[in-house]
């Protein structure tokens, strides 16, 4: 993709322009140091509320965003890095709010975290935690290792059908895992009532929220009761006590009064509808799925894990079941439009790295199916952006344009509030500050994939 970046310190550009062949995870973009980047003549996206701003200048220095007017006011330092904005709009950096980091082997996981940014996703929340994603997260946030900032979860707290952990189990995990610094519960299998309750008790005590799958052994509706904060897939709420999906004609009726109840307690969603699609897709064609081109890009070892007789999808399923989980998918995009008629607040969050879901490319895919589903492009924009911010406590750092904020934002060719898809067609990315303009974010994953080809 063309881009127009006019450099007032030419030698910088020259010097951040060399890159290795292992890609992103060894460029730090065009390094500013103390200076000052100004995107000119921009229309900003600022995601406060649904308009546009054009014609604006945006001062970023040090990694924060310390200005922003009309183009004709603001004086931009002489020694400015200059991007032109003309025809050009600005959005935050997109969060996806439901990855898997895994454990994968450094250079692996330097890749993986290459990918979020080169689409332009710029903060993660991690859904199963282990100690490392603590360093990881600590590395990024020093800038020792590129990558999204990281949010994450700590280990599942039941993380099994047909067993619970007791209610004093349930305290003892949440204080350990408050106490090592994870930002965030996730809960994925069964619960005893009495332990489910004590699990929001607790949380609500040491202050920290609470994530995940329904207790699918107790039903949907316990998570009204204790106002579980986020539910991480639209589709635990069409699954009976044993876990098995609902018939369309007995679950569907109940969808405004699911989604009013979801709504009255205040609980977010993260509708994760591609994570949903892309298990009806492997079914129905698991060569076009792997061969889709953003899976270049994917670890060769990772992409084994992907592939019959590996995938536990194909494992679990055949093809003749393909056709029932898109027929559930359409019902989740229903599903989805009644949340959105409700009120419910929803997150973008995708499943990365759960088999074919790759990285980064996915966030842009959930806003497209959100679209469909009947969000407008404003709305889905505000799932990746604004709402995970402010669900993370996190909206005086990062979702919104304005003085003050992290500079995690991207540089489009197009209105995102028109076409949803704008928002994929990146001229640049800029994260915590630093500059990566369309060619060298092309020319490192090139660099990437060329590198899983060598013997």
């Amino acid at each position: 993709m063309k881009h127009a970046v006019s450099l007032r310190v030419g030698a910088r550009l020259l010097a951040a322009a060399s890159m290795s062949s292992a890609g992103l995870a060894q460029s730090n973009g065009i390094p500013i140091e103390n200076g000052v980047t100004a995107f000119t003549n921009v229309t900003i996206v600022p995601m406060d509320v649904e308009h546009t701003v054009p014609s604006q200048t945006v001062l970023v220095r040090q990694g924060r965003i310390i200005g922003i007017g009309p183009a004709e006011s603001i004086r931009i330092p002489r020694d400015a890095l200059s991007i032109d904005g003309r025809g050009r709009y600005l959005v935050p950096g997109l969060v996806d709010m439901h990855v898997h980091l895994r454990d994968y082997p450094e250079n692996d996981m330097a890749a993986l975290l290459e990918l979020y940014i080169a689409a332009g996703v710029t903060t993660v929340l991690n859904l199963r935690g282990i100690p490392r994603h603590l360093e990881l997260r600590d590395r990024v946030a020093k800038g020792t290792l590129l990558g999204p900032t990281i949010y994450t979860s700590g280990p599942f707290i039941s993380a099994t059908t047909g067993s619970s952990p007791t209610p004093e189990e349930v305290e003892r995990a949440v204080v350990e895992q408050k106490q090592a610094g994870y930002d965030i519960i996730k809960i994925h299998g069964d619960f005893t009532r009495e332990a489910y309750h004590k699990l929001f008790e607790v949380a609500r005590r040491e202050r920290i929220r609470v994530i995940g799958h329904s207790p699918r052994n107790l039903g949907y509706e316990v998570m009204f009761e204790e106002r579980q904060d986020a539910v991480a897939h639209a589709e635990e709420y069409i699954y009976d006590t044993n876990s098995r999906p609902k018939d369309s004609a007995a679950i569907e009726p109940k969808f405004p009064e699911i989604a009013r109840a979801t709504a009255a307690v205040g609980t977010w969603l993260v509708p994760n509808l591609t994570a949903y699609h892309n298990i009806a897709q492997q079914l129905g064609d698991i060569d076009a799925v792997l061969g889709r081109s953003e899976m270049r890009y994917i670890p060769p070892a990772v992409v084994r894990q992907w592939t019959p007789p590996s995938n536990p999808y194909l494992v679990k399923y055949t093809k003749a079941d393909a056709g029932a989980f898109f027929g559930r998918y359409a019902m989740l995009e229903r599903l989805t439009k009644a949340f959105r008629d409700a009120g419910v607040r929803l997150l973008v969050g995708t499943d990365a790295m759960n088999p074919s879901v790759v990285p980064g490319f996915s966030v842009h895919d959930e806003l497209r199916d959100l679209v469909h589903a009947g969000l407008t492009p404003y709305e889905a924009l505000r799932a990746a952006t604004a709402g995970p911010a402010e669900f993370l406590g996190a909206s005086a750092e990062f979702g919104t344009i304005a003085v003050g904020r992290r500079a995690d934002l991207i540089l489009v060719g197009a209105d995102p509030l028109v076409d949803v898809a704008a928002a994929s067609r990146r001229i640049g990315v800029m994260l915590r500050g630093r500059w990566f303009p369309e060619s060298e974010l092309e020319a490192n994953l090139g660099a990437t994939a060329a590198s899983y080809r060598r013997p």
